[in-house]
């Protein structure tokens, strides 16, 4: 097994049961040449395992891991639970998932699995369970994969067996029938319920569901989730206790932060055309901050080789350049493994246009070449890259009840935008940003002066410098204790829209006017709100800009003397009253915004109230152009600057400090060009 990321690695998602045995020397010969360090295979292969009920083949597996031994290849094997058997299917046709009509999904695809049903969990268990006797202890894994992107293409579940298993959770979850018509408020439309037997899954009505019942269901699939994979690494972990597990790119539901605090290591996918334009690739690859603070070890196991696409859709193929653009962008923003998706593109089923580092015909080309010559050129760097972590000085505080209040009350989306709004003006500044629950503001990942002392790797070698709460609502008191923590201690916190206009129940405030307990950090009340057909207009008071927002408004009104009102409305019925406030609170300050955290709204902070206390965190490179990057790994001696243009025109950079480029040597001029889709990686002493 790899026990520590003492280096950069490379490999490569490998799958020789594609393939006639007669290729396979080839094709190792070719990744050892390449400087490919491991392969990651397994995750499909249920069939090719456990060809029948109750009977195991190992000697493929076994044929692989030799074979990967003797050249020099360590193995991330997975787990191949999400596409299961035809013979199981056939022996239990309950497994395949319902859809809200009550019909099952159609079969010869892959993840239509019903986590309820005991018959797939049994055969689950089973073959998981014989992997890991199997292979217990078996020094050629480097690390276990749980399953593959749970819940990717199918994100809800429906039916009899999933009706009866939310019931069960409800009841662990509330006790008694009367906390559940509480929570739920069923005294509405005379809803109460007599038992939970009587509650149901928040399908199609005749008028509108229930939100509070939308969000318990998006719960219980998420701990329905948690449990599946946890199975697994207890199984694998019983056998061998010292084995590393990884899961990759869960998509939702899930609790994240929950799932990476039970995972050895964080495995992503990194796919960066789906962002499409090159502009958008920058804020796109943000998406590592979603599991960077909580992961102890991070890789990416499905790193974008040259095309993607499926039998749907088909999108342009990598450019020259773009393949280590995009590795060292996966790099930059804390792996310290890249294994290419795919080693060679299979010619039939699903994916025949999802490229690889090879062609369909199996001749190294130029995308195999890219690849070898990116990582001969970072190899005498290995170690150093690996000695570094992320520099990231903004945490976006979103925690999963947050995401899922935002989730079930749709007009949210429809009028604030996205809770990761502002993320392309975060990249326009070079600043890096991780995900975390409020919760850990204060006592968690940003008290700490380094990943070590966390587990994670969020923290680098200082400390969050500012703080972005983009739905400030749904909060424990826990959690406003742990914001006013951080403040004090000389953070700086921007506080969106919604504080205190719905509790941890997802309820309106009965109790208090908003922005509720956090108007001991704010000092102001924000409970006058409306949506509007149109944007809402802000003018700075400082420099009487006008900065234009989504459509919804909260009027604040400043109800201590050390608030100050830094921009007001501009248009509409409420023109002048005031739209952000600031307010010192003990060594940092808090900006309250009574309106969302978008990319227009986010540019202004950063540029004026925030521009001060990010300037200590500005990367050494000044890019124009929003179709380049740069991202900072560091130590306490050196930092890494990794210069990443994903466009088609060179972009002139200007260097604001001394630094010396790391594959070459020598001294960077204060100004020099990045050509189209090139890199350059910088050295700082510091």
């Amino acid at each position: 097994m790899l026990t520590r990321d003492e280096r950069l690695r490379f490999g490569v998602c490998w799958y020789p049961d594609h393939w006639p045995r007669e290729r396979w020397a080839e094709d190792v010969r070719l990744m050892r040449e390449a400087g490919l360090e491991c392969v990651r295979w397994g995750e499909g292969s249920w069939t090719l395992m456990q060809p029948a009920a109750g009977r195991f083949e190992w000697s493929f597996v076994d044929e692989v891991l030799e074979l990967c031994a003797r050249s020099g290849l360590g193995v991330i094997l997975g787990t191949p639970t999400y596409a299961a058997p035809a013979w199981l299917e056939e022996a239990h046709p309950e497994i395949i998932a319902l859809r809200e009509n009550g019909t099952p999904w159609y079969r010869h695809s892959r993840r239509y699995y019903d986590y309820t049903q005991p018959a797939y969990r049994d055969a689950c268990d089973a073959i998981v369970s014989a992997m890991a006797a199997r292979y217990r202890g078996d020094e050629r894994i480097w690390a276990w994969q749980l399953d593959n992107e749970m819940w990717c293409h199918l994100g809800e579940l429906w039916g009899p067996s999933v009706r009866a298993a939310f019931q069960s959770w409800l009841a662990r979850r509330y006790g008694d029938i009367a906390a559940l018509n509480a929570a739920w408020g069923l005294r509405f439309w005379s809803n109460q319920l007599d038992h939970f037997a009587q509650a149901d899954l928040p399908g199609p009505t005749t008028a509108y569901l229930n939100h509070h019942q939308c969000a318990d269901y998006r719960h219980f699939l998420s701990d329905l989730a948690l449990d599946f994979l946890r199975g697994q690494r207890e199984r694998i972990q019983t056998e061998d206790p010292q084995a590393l597990v990884l899961h990759n790119c869960p998509f939702g539901p899930i609790d994240r932060a929950a799932l990476l605090q039970e995972l050895d290591i964080y495995g992503h996918d990194h796919y960066p055309r789906f962002a499409g334009p090159a502009q958008a690739r920058p804020a796109m690859a943000l998406n590592y901050g979603r599991f960077r603070p909580y992961a102890r070890r991070l890789w990416v196991v499905e790193q974008q080789a040259s095309q993607v696409g499926q039998t749907s859709y088909r999108l342009p193929a990598a450019p020259p350049g773009e393949l280590s653009v995009t590795a060292l962008q996966s790099v930059a923003h804390g792996c310290n493994l890249v294994a290419w998706f795919r080693w060679r593109s299979f010619p039939a089923a699903q994916e025949t246009n999802w490229g690889g580092l090879l062609p369909h015909w199996g001749v190294p080309g130029r995308h195999y070449d890219e690849a070898r010559e990116l990582i001969t050129a970072l190899s005498p760097h290995l170690e150093l890259i690996a000695s570094t972590r992320p520099d990231v000085a903004v945490a976006r505080l979103l925690s999963y009840r947050q995401q899922v209040a935002a989730d079930v009350e749709p007009w949210i989306g429809e009028h604030l935008g996205s809770s990761e709004g502002g993320r392309a003006a975060l990249r326009r500044l070079g600043l890096n940003e991780d995900t975390l629950r409020p919760g850990d503001v204060g006592l968690g990942p940003l008290a700490a002066s380094s990943s070590e002392q966390t587990g994670g790797q969020g923290a680098g070698e200082g400390r969050y410098v500012l703080a972005l709460l983009p739905l400030a609502i749904a909060l424990d008191e826990a959690e406003v204790l742990a914001l006013e923590a951080f403040v004090s201690s000389g953070g700086v916190l921007v506080i969106g829209p919604l504080a205190g206009h719905r509790c941890t129940k997802l309820q309106g405030p009965s109790l208090a006017e908003p922005p509720g307990a956090l108007a001991r950090l704010t000092g102001t009340a924000s409970g006058e709100a409306t949506t509007l057909d149109e944007a809402a207009r802000l003018r700075s008071r400082g420099s009487s800009v006008l900065v234009e927002a989504t459509r919804y408004a909260e009027l604040l009104a400043p109800r201590e003397p050390d608030t100050e009102v830094l921009a007001e409305y501009a248009a509409g019925w409420f023109a002048g009253s005031a739209a952000v406030t600031r307010r010192g609170y003990g060594a940092g300050w808090v900006l309250h915004c009574g309106v969302a955290l978008s990319d227009p709204v986010l540019d202004w902070l950063l540029r004026e109230p925030l521009g001060e206390c990010l300037s200590s965190r500005a990367p050494a490179v000044s890019l124009p152009s929003p179709e380049a990057e740069v991202l900072c790994r560091r130590n306490r001696s050196l930092a890494l600057h990794f210069v990443l243009n994903h466009g088609e025109q060179p972009v002139a950079c200007q260097l604001r400090r001394a630094a010396d480029d790391l594959l070459t040597g020598q001294a960077v001029p204060q100004q020099f060009e990045l050509p189209a889709r090139g890199y350059r990686i910088l050295r700082e002493r510091l």
